[in-house]
């Protein structure tokens, strides 16, 4: 899994800009919704060429032993 990084830059004039960088397809978009919680409506939204690569899927398989 690759990492996952997030640039917040805050302008003067207090505009925010969020770069999401590290999610394969449409994950980003989760990731995004967190920051407008945060931060409030998005004004301008971009994809990068990563939002239309294949997503990814993460499995987890947990085994406990005794």
């Amino acid at each position: 899994m690759s990492e996952r990084e997030f640039e917040i830059t805050i302008g003067a004039d207090g505009r925010v800009q969020v770069h999401v960088q590290g999610y394969k397809g449409k994950g980003c978009l989760e990731a995004v919704k967190l920051f407008e919680s945060i931060v409030g409506e998005i004004l301008e939204q971009r994809a990068t060429s990563e939002m239309y690569e294949p997503e990814e899927f993460v499995q987890y398989h947990v085994e406990q032993h005794h």
